[in-house]
């Protein structure tokens, strides 16, 4: 996965304007719904990226530890937390370092953040996020639906084409389907002042059973899947949620 590229300054330029201050407040909300999160829980969003979630739940009392891979990131997660004058524990570790011990009370992946490694690895991230709760802990993850894609990929040549402009500048998200491994194999074309970054990456799919299976075998005593609004998970809705109980 090219990390560096798809989580550079193109992402700041094409991907930042649309992830507002108002859709930040709206997903914690979502969050602490959708995972049952009382006020005063010790959580762990992970991974926190820039940091939009996390400093919106410290400052609704939540204790927030934030981790991630990105250096700038954290960075900007921190300025950001310092302006709206709260307090989150920002630390650089990746998913597949993580090495908590019932630590949390609730933990949260959200935006699609899990399934980016091969199957190995993502049940042992998986089993780190176990590890991080205590017991009756929760764990929301949230991840495209599996179905999603699926009308536009059969539409357009066994391909899904997903096209944000700004201005006169490009980010052409290309998305092609394994269906014996259940994975999206994905190009990235950003086109900005006549200059073209190309950038791949690959992410796992899961059916609503294989997910709860993995949960289980993760440690996790219950897990169940719901759409984005708690609602019933079917083939129409846009998200696939997993809230599993330590």
């Amino acid at each position: 996965m090219d990390w560096d590229s798809l989580f550079g300054d193109d992402y700041d330029y094409f991907d930042l304007p649309d992830l507002t201050s108002e859709l930040s407040e709206k997903e914690a909300s979502s969050m602490v719904e959708l995972g049952g999160f009382d006020s005063g829980m010790a959580l762990l969003d992970a991974p926190c990226g820039h940091g939009r979630h996390a400093n919106v739940l410290a400052s609704r009392g939540y204790r927030v530890v934030g981790i991630d891979r990105d250096e700038r990131f954290l960075s900007m997660a921190r300025s950001e937390a310092e302006a709206m004058g709260v307090h989150v524990d920002y630390r650089h570790v990746d998913l597949r370092d993580m090495a908590f011990s019932a630590e949390f009370d609730a933990a949260v992946s959200w935006y699609s953040s899990f399934g980016y490694f091969d199957d190995e690895t993502d049940r042992d991230i998986l089993r780190r996020y176990r590890r991080a709760l205590r017991p009756g802990g929760r764990f929301l993850l949230d991840m495209h639906s599996p179905y999603r894609h699926i009308p536009s990929v059969l539409a357009n040549h066994e391909m899904h084409v997903d096209i944000l402009r700004r201005g006169q500048d490009m980010a052409v998200d290309i998305q092609e389907l394994d269906a014996e491994a259940s994975r999206y194999y994905a190009e990235k074309l950003t086109i900005r002042d006549d200059k073209v970054v190309r950038a791949r990456y690959s992410v796992r799919m899961f059916t609503a059973p294989e997910i709860v299976e993995w949960f289980r075998t993760a440690g996790f005593s219950h897990a169940r899947v719901m759409d984005e609004t708690g609602g019933t998970f079917t083939v129409s809705s846009r998200r696939l949620m997993v809230l599993g109980i330590a």
